[in-house]
């Protein structure tokens, strides 16, 4: 069996690591939640009217019409050959 010696390796050039400080918790702003139903408490009047102006806009339906419907083409035929009010 055959030993190699291969010469130690240089250092690299990687600066030692530093500690991180602790950082306390961060805090969001919570109580979201309680917020929302502080405000619905405090001023009901309001979320009734946001309800009532969505409700509305949902049933008037679309602001703009559709398309107009395309026109059948050139050489299509009538799908209805029959005569009217006959089903066999």
């Amino acid at each position: 069996m055959t030993t190699y010696l291969v010469p130690p390796l240089p250092a690299t050039a990687v600066p030692p690591r530093r500690d991180i400080p602790p950082f306390p918790p961060i805090r969001r702003g919570g109580g979201g939640r309680h917020r929302l139903q502080h405000a619905v408490r405090r001023r009901p009047g309001v979320l009734v009217t946001g309800l009532i102006a969505a409700l509305t806009a949902l049933a008037a339906g679309p602001l703009r019409p559709g398309p107009p419907p395309a026109a059948p083409p050139a050489g299509c035929v009538a799908a209805s050959t029959g005569k009217i009010g006959f089903h066999p």
